[in-house]
């Protein structure tokens, strides 16, 4: 139980302190609570309202998306607000309440809401040279947890209910054996931050988590000595990198320009550095084959 203690004040703390550094980061971007009533901006000069969900540091990445909205709301000739959301389920219900314009979609996040109407993918992440990345099951490299099963009974870190790297990955490899989150492990949280998420196992104080293969490239980059101390027991199946989603009822001139926009974006010199801060190379065209990776798992 004490072990338990100390582990819900760390994780409570680095909450805590995530929200202090994003209420300092700037008044171009709103943090309040997500809004159950549903907005439709129609107005041609109406702020293009662009949506991002903090799955890296806050600190490390928000300014990048600042530079990138501006971009594509100078596109338009429309001031631009950048909208921040700690979940990915809060980033779903705007979209589908018509509270933002534009989204930088989590993967799992887009696959469990892709058949909704009201949304369109127009672009995808580039990074690495590659359109998609890995889910990792990982544990210390010390331990001798070396299987899923091995996992019974542990303490395991997940990302986000909504992350497929850093949860729906890991739900479904419990179901190929008939086993659930809630039934197989001795406790399980959420940190809805991949990097918090490492930092859990790095640290000891969970046995294992789910995470994608950008925080461990993220990792071996900013503290190669990290890399020591894991070690990865399952990898998924491809997944493509997450989509840039509009809501489908913008004006078709006005899809096209932002989707134009992002397409190009890496010709921009001056965006450069705000893709190399989010180890984006560029976008590309979306890619609807690389999201059915659950329709094959069934």
């Amino acid at each position: 139980m004490t072990e338990w203690i100390r582990i819900f004040v760390i994780l409570t703390f680095s909450l805590f302190i995530t929200g202090c550094e994003q209420d300092r980061s700037s008044n171009k971007i709103i943090f309040a609570e997500p809004d159950d009533s549903p907005i439709d901006y129609q107005v041609d000069d109406a702020p293009l309202r662009v949506a991002i969900s903090s799955v890296l540091s806050p600190t490390d990445t928000v300014m990048y998306y600042r530079e990138i909205a501006n971009y594509v709301g100078e596109q338009l000739n429309r001031p631009t607000i950048l909208i921040q959301r700690k979940s990915y389920s809060e980033i779903n219900n705007l979209m589908i309440k018509g509270g933002a314009d534009i989204a930088f979609f989590p993967t799992g996040a887009y696959i469990t809401i892709r058949d909704f109407e009201g949304i369109e993918a127009i672009a995808m992440q580039e990074r690495m040279g590659l359109p998609y990345y890995y889910g990792y099951i990982v544990v210390h490299s010390e331990s001798a947890i070396d299987s899923l099963i091995d996992l019974k009974g542990k303490n395991v870190a997940f990302t986000d209910p909504f992350s497929y790297s850093g949860y729906l990955f890991f739900e479904k490899q419990l179901e190929t054996i008939g086993e659930t989150p809630e039934h197989f492990l001795g406790h399980y949280t959420f940190t809805y931050n991949h990097e918090n998420t490492l930092n859990a196992v790095v640290d000891r104080i969970v046995d294992g988590a789910a995470v994608n293969s950008f925080a461990l490239d993220r990792a071996k980059l900013q503290q190669p000595e990290l890399m020591n101390r894991l070690k990865i027991i399952i990898q998924s199946k491809p997944i493509g990198t997450g989509p840039i989603v509009v809501r489908k009822n913008l004006p078709d001139e006005e899809k096209k320009i932002i989707m134009d926009s992002f397409l190009s974006m890496h010709e921009q010199e001056n965006l450069l550095p705000s893709l190399q801060g989010l180890s984006i190379d560029r976008f590309v065209p979306f890619e609807p084959g690389l999201y059915e990776v659950f329709d094959e798992m069934d």
